[in-house]
């Protein structure tokens, strides 16, 4: 265990704490006396525990101990290192000071597997009491750190390993075999994990795993509670638990599906037209329940764009801007239906059962946005994502003709899947442009990522600044 100890007082320190630290086999030990050093050795540094005396200085400059500035050291790591476990140390003075810290505090689940608070107070004059403490955090940490993980197409960091260990032991699991489901371009992590019970057996269910920065599965977290259970029953996996504890920054949400959804969408997209359109029939039904309760809104196209190409990335794009007056068409006011999307649906974000029933996963993005952006996810994404450049591209021509509708569908190469979504795209826009101005948005976005093709997203772009009227 890396252990940070923040302490003004270095000689009690060295001739104390150390020692016991060192006796109940903390792996590294660090040492900060003001609230800059140990925001310093935070950023640099894995932490696992924190062992914080509250009156410390705030810098070297300004030497003097104040209790604020172990409060506001506390409310940082709680902040930006939400994961790390703290354990404050307070003298006769400070004890006021803590309780409504405290008391504000969440319980996660630890690496014993069981439920408490990352935070826990002890006095100063029982110091052998915070050690005890300790020493329990050190050999919870070392048991879940042998939980053995077999990784499959996926390099996991050592926060995201402790997110599975964590579900490991919160479950009496001995080991896990995990698997990638996304090569995509997100941070996130999004795995399929099997648990090993202590027979060595696989468990009878499979579990989803994402893993990203807290923020993002706190987003996640509250887009399922507020959108994704709203949708039928068995077209998403079922929540278990959230992790955080020693992990940091990052954070892992855990769901449980059946072990039979093997295969995603585009494995069916490149395979079996018939089986597709079966799947796009099941997932418009799913859909429904969010796009049935559209709204007309005023917008400009620039605001679409900003909700899939934000302000930031599209600065950087000044050539194709510049070639194409991008700032006058996106001044233009449309009328576009707003509704729930899912604005991630590319087919690894549709697993598949063997009876060709969609489950939807990765809920990160979900907000209001053009209704008929998730099927122009669905048209456009098996041209884009990562795991599809392999697959041949179609030619030029079919993206000149995007706009064209029987052109399009005579040059492409699975026509009932093409017209199936048209069909769709019509009933969820309110009429033209608000599908125009999202497939410009999503093209422009593609040129924001390395790899993508340039040709057929500066086609995609040239198209629709040319068929709005």
């Amino acid at each position: 265990m890396n252990i940070l100890q923040i302490e003004d007082e270095v000689e009690w320190f060295e001739e104390t704490v150390k020692p016991l630290l060192l006796e109940i086999g903390a792996q590294n030990i660090y040492h900060a006396d003001t609230y800059e050093g140990a925001i310093k050795y935070l950023s640099e540094k894995e932490i696992d525990y924190v062992v914080l005396d509250l009156a410390i200085p705030l810098n070297h400059d300004n030497p003097v101990p104040d209790v604020s500035n172990g409060i506001n050291l506390a409310s940082q790591i709680r902040v930006k290192y939400a994961g790390t476990p703290i354990m404050i140390l307070t003298g006769q003075q400070t004890e006021e000071a803590v309780e409504q810290f405290v008391e504000d505090q969440d319980i996660t689940t630890f690496w014993d597997g069981k439920r408490k608070s990352l935070v826990k107070v002890r006095p100063k004059r029982k110091v052998n009491e915070a050690i005890d403490l300790l020493a329990e955090a050190v050999r919870e940490l070392g048991a879940i750190d042998a939980i053995e993980i077999e990784e499959v197409g996926c390099a996991l960091n050592l926060l995201e390993k402790r997110v599975i260990r964590i579900f490991c032991k919160e479950n009496s699991a001995i080991a896990a075999r995990v698997k990638t489901l996304n090569d995509g371009l997100s941070s996130a992590k999004v795995l399929q994990v099997s648990l090993i019970n202590p027979q060595g057996e696989e468990f009878p269910w499979t579990s989803l795993v994402k893993i990203d920065k807290k923020q993002n599965i706190d987003k996640e977290s509250s887009n399922f509670t507020s959108y994704v259970n709203k949708l039928p029953v068995a077209s998403y996996p079922n929540v278990l638990s959230e992790y955080v504890a020693g992990c940091a920054d990052t954070k892992g949400i855990c769901y449980r599906f059946a072990t039979h959804y093997d295969l995603n969408y585009f494995s069916y997209l490149t395979s079996n037209e018939d089986d597709t359109l079966a799947i796009l029939k099941k997932l418009r039904e799913i859909l429904n329940i969010w796009s049935k309760n559209k709204d007309v809104k005023q917008t400009s196209i620039g605001d679409i764009r900003r909700l899939l190409c934000p302000d930031h990335k599209f600065v950087n794009l000044s050539k194709i801007r510049q070639r194409f007056d991008l700032d006058g068409f996106e001044n233009k006011i449309i009328s576009a239906n707003f509704s729930i999307q899912h604005s991630d649906l590319h087919g690894l974000n549709i697993l598949v059962s063997e009876d060709l029933n969609p489950i939807l996963i990765d809920y990160g993005d979900i907000k209001v946005a053009p209704s008929v952006l998730d099927i122009v996810t669905l048209e456009l994404s098996q041209y884009f994502h990562p795991h599809l450049r392999e697959r041949k591209t179609p030619e030029i021509e079919l993206f000149e003709n995007w706009y064209n509708y029987d052109k399009f569908l005579e040059l492409n190469k699975l026509p009932r899947v093409a017209q199936f979504l048209r069909e769709w795209k019509t009933n969820n826009s309110f009429m033209e442009r608000d599908y125009i101005a999202t497939v410009y948005s999503y093209a422009l976005r593609q040129l924001t990522y390395e790899g993508t093709n340039v040709e057929i997203a500066t086609k995609l772009i040239e198209m629709s600044i040319t068929t709005y009227k």
